[in-house]
């Protein structure tokens, strides 16, 4: 009888040890999935981000010299140009802490912790 209860520890025991070895091994899997992902994200939105400002560039230059040459005037062309971009620069830093912050972070959240397994 002891015996056999010692058997049973010792079983008891071995199963333990897999489970807790299983349960690390399924941790490090999702952690290292998460961290895939994110580092997938952050990759796809530094290349979106880049090609972007190339686009802005070109489109607000191009806007630059179509406005110059309806208002006859260079100068005044890109003015209204730049007067574009403060408009966006006061609505970005208006919208910041409401909408962007938290688009951002609830993003991020997402990339790291995806629930779609």
């Amino acid at each position: 009888m002891e015996e056999d209860l010692k058997t049973k520890a010792a079983s008891l025991k071995n199963h333990i040890s897999g489970f807790t070895e299983t349960y690390i091994q399924i941790a490090k899997v999702k952690a290292t999935k998460g961290a895939s992902n994110a580092a997938a994200a952050i990759a796809i939105g530094v290349s979106v981000f880049l090609l972007a400002i190339f686009f802005i560039i070109f489109a607000f230059t191009a806007l630059a010299w179509w406005l110059a040459d309806v208002f006859e005037s260079p100068a005044l062309g890109f003015l209204t140009v730049a007067g574009l971009f403060l408009f966006l620069i006061v609505l970005i830093i208006l919208l910041s802490k409401k909408v962007i912050v938290p688009f951002i972070r609830n993003t991020i959240i997402s990339k790291v912790y995806d629930k779609a397994d």
